[in-house]
C-alpha cells in the first residue's frame, strides 16, 4: 500500500491491546481517518511524545486492505491554543468529534476555525462562539434573523422565542422569549474579539446551545449539560 500524508488534528486516542492506541483524526485533505498506531503505549514509542490533541499535526499512513490504516509516522508542531484553554479546547474536540464521522470529507478547516474562536476570545466568550459557529456550519442551527422552523425573517427589533432548540418567530411562538438585544450579543462575539457578554446574556446563549445539543442527543461533562426549564 502506499503511503499517505496530510495535516491533521488529533481528536481522540482509544487504547488497543496492552501496546497500541486507536486514533482518530481529522486532516485536510482526507477528512476524517481512523488509524492504528502500533506500539504507541509502549514507554519508547516515539509516538508517546507526539500523539497530543491541540496540536498541529503531520501524519504519515498507510491504508488498511479492508479496515482500518496503520499510522507510521507523527510530526508534532505548534500548539493551538495556551495551556489555560486546554480544558475548553478538549471539549470543542468532543463536540468536533460528534459532529464529523468516520468518512467525512470536511472538518479540519472548521475545527481550525472554531480553535481560532476559542483562543482570540475570553474563555467564556470563546467556547460559546465557537461553539455556535461549528453548529451553525454544520447545519444544527439557523441564522439569527429567521425563524428556524418556517423560514421567515425577522425584524432586528422583535423578540423572538425558544421553541424545543428552534429560535422561533411570534407566528411559531415558543415558551422562552429571546430578546433583540441577546440576538445582538451573539452576533457581536462572533464578529469581535474584545466584546465581552453580560452574565445574564452569557447564561442564556449558553442555555440554548445546551437545549441544542441535548435535542441531538449530545452529551457533555461541564458546558453544555442545563436542562430546559
Amino acid at each position: 500500500m502506499a503511503e499517505l500524508a496530510d495535516a491533521a488534528l488529533l481528536l481522540r486516542r482509544t487504547p488497543y491491546s496492552d501496546t497500541s492506541l486507536i486514533c482518530h483524526f481529522l486532516t485536510e485533505k482526507h477528512g476524517r481517518i481512523t488509524l492504528m498506531a502500533r506500539g504507541a503505549r509502549r514507554a519508547k514509542s516515539p509516538f508517546r511524545a507526539t500523539l497530543a490533541p491541540l496540536y498541529d499535526l503531520h501524519v504519515n499512513w498507510k491504508s488498511g486492505r479492508t479496515g482500518m490504516g496503520t499510522l507510521v509516522d507523527v510530526q508534532r508542531h505548534e500548539g493551538l491554543l495556551s495551556e489555560a484553554r486546554a480544558l475548553s479546547g478538549l471539549e470543542l474536540l468532543a463536540l468536533v468529534s460528534r459532529l464529523y464521522q468516520e468518512g467525512d470529507p470536511e472538518g479540519y478547516t472548521e475545527a481550525r476555525q472554531a480553535l481560532q474562536l476559542l483562543g482570540e476570545r475570553a474563555e467564556k466568550e470563546g467556547l460559546l462562539a465557537a461553539s455556535w459557529y461549528l453548529l451553525h456550519i454544520s447545519g444544527w442551527i439557523g441564522d439569527l434573523s429567521h425563524c428556524w422552523l418556517c423560514g421567515e425573517a425577522v425584524d432586528a427589533q422583535a423578540e423572538m422565542y425558544w421553541r424545543q432548540a428552534h429560535l422561533c418567530c411570534a407566528g411559531c411562538g415558543g415558551r422562552d422569549i429571546i430578546a433583540p438585544g441577546l440576538r445582538r450579543s451573539i452576533e457581536a462575539i462572533m464578529g469581535q474579539a474584545t466584546v465581552c457578554l453580560s452574565e445574564r446574556d452569557a447564561a442564556s446563549w449558553h442555555r440554548m446551545i445546551g437545549l441544542v445539543l441535548k435535542e441531538h442527543g449530545v452529551r457533555f461533562g461541564c458546558c453544555y449539560n442545563e436542562q430546559e426549564g
